[in-house]
């Protein structure tokens, strides 16, 4: 019996971690892991895991990795929301808005679109304090990467 629940856990193991590799090269990986991490974090809840999976078909990344990677980072997905607000309202020179993360998260469970009227000019500050902030250092990271990669990787030539 015990042999039996072995065998499951190895073929459980076995296939997940086929599923997550799906042949992909290590800057195809990179690429996944980079990209869900840019787009998790992304200040409008529940777009996320949308515009993962477009990007995913689109770009032919490992759609498993970037789902688990969006789910890891929900919290700092929700903590980020206020940061990136206040960056975008500063970088626009706007007056500073007092919405706590509590009550955009539960305008969002109580209506998707009454909240993105209700706080669209917010909303926009803190898409554009993304933008500014964490998508070139998430592109630095990424060309860092990349070279490390392209650097450290075996070459295919002895």
């Amino acid at each position: 019996m015990k042999t039996s629940n072995n065998w499951n856990f190895l073929a459980l193991k076995s296939k997940t971690v086929a599923l997550f590799k799906q042949g992909l090269t290590p800057i195809q990986l990179t690429q996944s892991i980079l990209v869900s991490a840019l787009i998790s974090i992304i200040p409008i809840l529940g777009v996320s895991t949308f515009l993962l999976t477009v990007l995913s078909i689109k770009r032919k990344l490992n759609l498993p990795i970037m789902i688990a990677i969006s789910y890891i980072l929900w919290p700092i997905q929700l903590l980020m929301i206020i940061p990136f607000i206040n960056i975008g309202e500063f970088i626009f020179s706007i007056p500073q808005s007092n919405h706590s993360a509590q009550e955009i998260i539960a305008s969002f469970k109580e209506s998707f679109f009454g909240t993105l009227s209700h706080l669209s000019f917010e909303l926009l500050c803190g898409f554009g304090g993304w933008l500014l902030t964490a998508v070139p250092f998430f592109t630095l990271v990424y060309l860092v990467s990349n070279f490390l990669i392209s650097k450290f990787s075996p070459s295919k030539t002895p």
